[in-house]
């Protein structure tokens, strides 16, 4: 089973890989995949840092001031276009050779991609699992991580509303209560995928 997971901006998704993780199923955080490639100053991405927002977007190591770049990019979806433009087919390179070891070694996979529908992911998957969490909720849990409500509100026109992910998904998961409660969803899904999609290859 390779499994899709999305869903809003501070819904839970990390909570939920971690879950699959902890089943022993292979996963993949899009996100982290993403962080490496500027932790790695690939060339190509650093090449299009520079030449499309300036020396000005890189701290005197050298390292790319991402907190800067998100504050520009999250204002300006053209510039977040250049950007992606570099950073998606590197991350669907990675994402496909993941899948493909997957398959390869009969091990169930979990990727979470928030912007799984945005760049066209869904095709690459058995099934999607969209995480629902409401948008006051979502909203409290962003600003414990010490994101500004501004920044809350330009990320989330960012990306598709979470109200359509969840209709789209194969799979839903409502994580409006406890840990216990999204646990216990999970572990019912869980049984679920793992008797029908043995293996999907």
């Amino acid at each position: 089973m390779i499994l899709g997971i999305t869903g809003g901006f501070g819904c839970g998704k990390s909570s939920v890989l971690r879950f699959f993780e902890s089943r022993s199923w292979f996963t993949l955080d899009a996100d982290a995949v993403c962080r490496s490639f500027y932790d790695q100053r690939n060339p190509l991405l650093m090449k299009c840092i520079k030449d499309n927002f300036g020396a000005e977007m890189f701290a005197d190591d050298n390292s790319v001031d991402r907190k800067k770049l998100a504050t520009l990019l999250f204002e300006a979806p053209e510039k977040m276009q250049i950007i992606t433009s570099v950073i998606y087919p590197m991350l669907t390179a990675e994402v496909d050779a993941a899948i493909a070891r997957c398959r390869k070694n009969n091990v169930h996979g979990a990727f979470e991609l928030p912007l799984l529908y945005e760049a066209g992911f869904e095709k690459n998957f058995d099934a999607v699992l969209a995480i629902w969490c409401p948008a006051e909720l979502r909203k409290k849990h962003l600003i414990n991580r010490n994101f500004t409500q501004d920044e809350v509100i330009r990320r989330d026109k960012m990306q598709m509303d979470p109200d359509l992910k969840l209709e789209k998904a194969d799979y839903g998961i409502i994580n409006s209560g406890t840990e216990n409660d999204l646990i216990s969803q999970l572990e019912t899904l869980a049984a679920i995928l793992e008797n029908q999609f043995i293996f999907a290859i």
